[in-house]
């Protein structure tokens, strides 16, 4: 029981969706060439992320160009694609990931629930999480800043996640530099929401100088006991591992987490008020 997974990290140029679209063609067909049977790639994987007033013209429908091409993609090499682009749908747009199966076909597409600081001026949230069943597994879909409430991930894997996808672009700038933010966070983010849910994670990066912004990468792949398995740290690559639950029920007499806050659900909803 389990699958080969590929983490995609890239720099994708600001607003060059061509270029962005034909680097991700070379970098699944690598992906796929070592044996992956679900590639990630990053977060608005087609633009870059501070498009600005290009808003509008760098948008894409579901389905549209995009999907399209993931769809493609994912039809030659007989693999499952996840990743994330900007969603025009009317007059909102949306932080949209995709995921899409062997055959080419969309399965889901999530819309970020939580928006970072900026994108708030850019994006309308989600308001609905995505568990789906595949023949991998079952997966939950999340983009970026999701992993940092801990919560909505518990909750994905109360739904039957057994699998955390997230695609990312972990940023740096000015302020935040002074607070010592960097690749060390995010990699512990991962670690620490598949450890604490014992669950397997795969997050891709993106890598890069965008503008002001600084994307530094550290993609992986994390096992259900909160191990790294394989990563790209800085760069533009691919890493390949096996993403299993085998055993998982043996570690689970072990690191009894999700059984344990049973006991303890109506102090929870006190703390929480919920």
């Amino acid at each position: 029981m389990g699958f080969r997974a590929a983490v995609v990290q890239m720099n994708s140029v600001l607003c060059e969706v061509d270029a962005n679209l034909a680097k991700v063609a070379t970098l699944v067909r690598g992906a796929a060439a070592m044996g992956a049977k679900l590639v990630l790639v990053p977060e608005t994987f087609t633009t870059g992320y501070d498009v600005g007033d290009r808003l509008p013209q760098v948008a894409d429908t579901i389905p549209g160009r995009t999907t399209d091409a993931v769809g493609r993609l994912a039809r030659e090499h007989g693999v499952y694609f996840y990743g994330s682009f900007i969603e025009k749908d009317g007059r909102r747009y949306h932080n949209t990931a995709v995921l899409v199966d062997p055959k080419g076909e969309i399965l889901a597409a999530y819309r970020k629930v939580h928006l970072f600081a900026a994108e708030k001026r850019m994006f309308t949230p989600g308001d609905r999480p995505a568990v789906v069943d595949t023949e991998l597994g079952t997966l939950g879909l999340t983009i970026c800043m999701d992993l940092l409430f801990p919560e909505y991930i518990r909750g994905l894997v109360l739904a039957g996640a057994e699998y955390i996808l997230n695609t990312t672009d972990w940023l740096r700038w000015g302020p935040i530099d002074r607070w010592g933010w960097c690749h060390a966070q995010p990699r512990a983010l991962a670690v620490v929401r598949a450890l604490e849910n014992t669950v397997g994670l795969a997050m891709a990066c993106q890598w890069g100088q965008e503008g002001e912004y600084v994307k530094f990468g550290h993609s992986c792949i994390v096992s259900p006991s909160g191990r790294i398995l394989a990563g790209v740290e800085e760069g533009e690559g691919v890493a390949v591992h096996e993403l299993s639950l085998d055993g998982i029920e043996e570690w689970r007499r072990i690191a009894t987490y999700l059984a344990d806050r049973a006991d303890h659900l109506a102090l929870y909803r006190k703390l929480l008020d919920l």
